[in-house]
């Protein structure tokens, strides 16, 4: 009987740790964009976490379009460097930048390869703290 009570115990202590380690992974995971509404060949700004994140499907979206993927990310660079990335990133591959306003903080962007996709980026300067915020229409 002892044995079978023990037994038990070591299972259940066993099941909590890995159950406690999975979900400290899915957190992290979700955190630095695993599950990223964006498609997996956006630029992905390094350090960056995901504060926050909208996925809407229907019909209010840009013309031709279903799909809306708004995410807001938080950065630790200033806004200098984060505005060099996206210029830089989002003119490459299958981006092209349609827009860019330095003033504003804000750059508009589409797929090359589907034109209907378009984007916008905001670059908000919170000191050396920087927040972005993506707006995606496909």
């Amino acid at each position: 009987m002892w044995w079978l009570g023990g037994g038990c115990l070591l299972l259940v202590v066993i099941v909590g740790v890995a159950g406690a380690f999975g979900l400290v992974s899915l957190v992290n995971n979700f955190q630095h964009g695993g599950f990223a509404c964006l498609p997996s060949d956006f630029p992905q700004y390094s350090g960056a976490t995901v504060a926050s994140e909208n996925n809407f499907v229907g019909t209010g979206v840009a013309q031709g379009d279903t799909h809306e993927c708004t995410m807001t990310l938080e950065s630790n660079d200033d806004v200098s460097a984060v505005t060099s990335f996206y210029t830089s990133h989002l003119n490459s591959g299958d981006w092209t930048i349609t827009g860019n306003d330095p003033t504003t903080g804000q750059i508009q962007f589409q797929r090359v390869s589907r034109p209907a996709t378009v984007g916008v980026i905001n670059l908000l300067g919170r000191g050396q703290h920087t927040e972005i915020q993506v707006k995606l229409d496909s």
